[in-house]
């Protein structure tokens, strides 16, 4: 985004916003792949089942891939009610297509890498998720630099280096895997992963928690779509925006991995008693770092989103936008929290059924926001409520978990039973 936000046409970073919306809509709509295997592996880990950790990692692998060539095989249906439903100008359009239709070939990569992360999280190597992160990263800057700057293939250059990246990634994640897991462990499984009833528990587990992917994917799709009915600036101004609020989810994301691993692991030692102290550090974790994040936005507006663009008219005017940020990034990192601990424990059906609840509350104030009050202030306080939503929602279903709780120690009694 920023090397797009430097050139002089900002036709392309508009694009690459509205065909980033759909990859958001695709992967996180499969980012339950990422919970379930680190839910699986977590809790095997736990118990010290290796067999049942690799097959987590297995089946999960197996599923992902099925997504990853689906998508490719409906780029172009995919792409063209996408961007019919996005509501571009031409210009935008053609540039957001572009750069879907290059990027697309990392799906496959990109969903794999999802079950690779999640088998390590599970098992809390968190320093090589870390280091496959940085590898991503400075392979897709440096392939940005080189495409958009170097080789001026402007939105085409943005995909390119994203596809390239992720197949760099998994790679990487394949070595790292095979370097603690050997064939003759593998070999004896496969017959397990083919088997339909043995993929009944990661579908039943990941069905759940895709629809919360889907939910907070449609929110922020709608959000953009309908704010792209306000104008080419005003999706500008909202895309720089919604990179303070990325940077915060991702961190906050970070500790709900974290959260679902730990969580996972001490259900199957039954240390049920560090459930809260757990939860309290994830929390308050959060609420640190998106505070921290949305007050230097807030406070330092103009060296930080100078970073994304040049357009110093854009800059200018999302300053009265700001404070809403504060919110959703804070309503953002502790649903974020409470997701993570909720999933650690398999409770898959409370985090589907509070992002349900929550989805239609935002969904219908962006509807209202749009058509009716015609307000871009009311699109940032849709996405307020809903975040903050989630996270009360969540909230007030904690104390039945806790291990103090008669509902929760007779529940854990017939699961042991």
């Amino acid at each position: 985004m920023a090397f797009l936000g430097h050139l002089s046409n900002i036709e392309h970073l508009a694009g690459v916003a509205l065909g980033a919306i759909l990859f958001d809509l695709l992967y996180e709509s499969c980012a339950f792949i990422k919970s379930g295997t680190t839910v699986m592996t977590s809790q095997a880990n736990g118990k010290d089942n290796r067999e049942a950790m690799i097959l987590a990692g297995l089946q999960n692998a197996l599923i992902a891939l099925g997504f990853g060539i689906l998508f490719l095989l409906l780029q172009y249906p995919i792409g063209r009610l996408g961007f019919f439903m996005l509501h571009g100008t031409p210009d935008v359009e053609s540039a957001g297509l572009i750069y879907f239709n290059i990027r697309i070939w990392g799906a496959p990569a990109a969903l794999v890498n999802l079950v690779v992360m999640g088998w390590l999280l599970g098992q809390e190597q968190n320093g090589k998720v870390l280091l496959l992160t940085i590898i991503g990263s400075v392979a897709n800057i440096f392939f940005d630099y080189l495409f958009i700057i170097g080789w001026d293939l402007a939105s085409m250059g943005a995909g390119l280096s994203q596809a390239i990246s992720q197949h760099i990634v998994l790679l990487v994640g394949v070595v790292i895997i095979f370097r603690q897991i050997s064939w003759q462990e593998i070999k004896p499984l496969t017959q397990k992963v083919l088997n339909l009833s043995a993929l009944k528990t990661p579908f039943v587990l990941n069905r759940n928690l895709s629809v919360r992917s889907v939910a907070i994917v449609s929110m922020f799709i709608l959000f953009n779509a309908f704010g792209a009915t306000f104008g080419t600036k005003t999706l500008a101004k909202n895309l720089l925006l919604m990179q303070i609020v990325a940077i915060s989810m991702y961190m906050c994301d970070g500790v709900e991995y974290a959260t679902t691993s730990l969580t996972g692991n001490f259900k199957g030692e039954g240390a049920t008693q560090k459930f809260l102290p757990l939860l309290q550090t994830a929390l308050a974790t959060n609420v640190i770092m998106a505070l921290a994040i949305s007050l230097t936005a807030f406070l330092c507006p103009n060296p930080i989103f100078g970073l994304f663009t040049n357009h110093s008219e854009l800059i200018e005017s999302i300053s009265v936008y700001l404070p809403w940020i504060i919110l959703v990034v804070v309503g953002s990192g502790l649903a974020y929290a409470l997701d993570g601990y909720f999933a650690g424990l398999g409770e898959s059906v409370v985090v589907r059924n509070t992002y349900l609840i929550s989805g239609v509350i935002g969904v219908s104030l962006l509807c209202l926001s749009t058509f009716y009050w015609h307000s871009n202030h009311f699109l940032w306080l849709s996405l307020s409520v809903f975040m903050l939503s989630c996270a009360f929602c969540l909230g007030i279903q904690v104390p039945m978990t806790l291990p103090s709780n008669p509902v929760s120690q007779e529940k854990e009694v017939l699961i042991n039973q």
